[in-house]
């Protein structure tokens, strides 16, 4: 008799288990949101819409990218991008940010981010060219972004990170936390 029901009720304890698993994955977030929710602790938002919209659309582009080399949303949001760093350049700077060094970064990442759309928008253009091309913008986005986020965002942290945005920085209030 217990032959019998060994194996009904190791089927039935397969569908219990693998239910609540099931489940769960198809609730996980995906990327964007699990770094919108992550890193929105992790990065202060600025204040500065123009420069948070941008970082939006970088954070949803760069992390898909970088982490599952997924170019897709790239793909799909590089015109957006663009006009965002466009519209950011064209923004009246907050004081506390108003150096040379942010309005050439400024106009910097305005043309870079044209450029990669264009880049995006070739059916020709290998998903290697567009990961170097985003990590290039992404790069140049981070000194400004640090700079005019509440706490300055974490001193030494664009050093060593690579593709790894994000790793091993944790902010609390725009400190780094211990």
């Amino acid at each position: 008799m217990i032959r019998r029901l060994l194996p009904a009720a190791l089927a039935a304890a397969f569908v219990v288990l693998a239910a609540p698993a099931a489940a769960q994955q198809a609730q996980s977030p995906k990327p964007a949101e699990q770094h919108g929710a992550g890193h929105g602790a992790d990065h202060a938002m600025s204040g500065w819409k123009e420069m948070d919209a941008f970082h939006l659309l970088m954070m949803e582009t760069w992390h898909p990218a970088k982490g599952q080399n997924d170019l897709k949303p790239l793909r799909a949001r590089a015109g957006a991008m663009a006009d965002a760093a466009q519209a950011w350049a064209a923004a009246a700077v907050p004081k506390a940010c108003d150096t040379p060094e942010t309005r050439a970064t400024l106009a910097a990442l305005a043309k870079e981010s044209r450029a990669l759309a264009a880049q995006a928008a070739r059916a020709d253009a290998t998903d290697a060219q567009l990961k170097a091309s985003l990590k290039a913008l992404h790069d140049r986005f981070e000194p400004v972004e640090h700079g005019c986020t509440p706490g300055g965002h974490g001193k030494g942290h664009g050093k060593g990170h690579g593709m790894e945005h994000g790793a091993g920085h944790k902010m609390e209030h725009g400190k780094p936390k211990p």
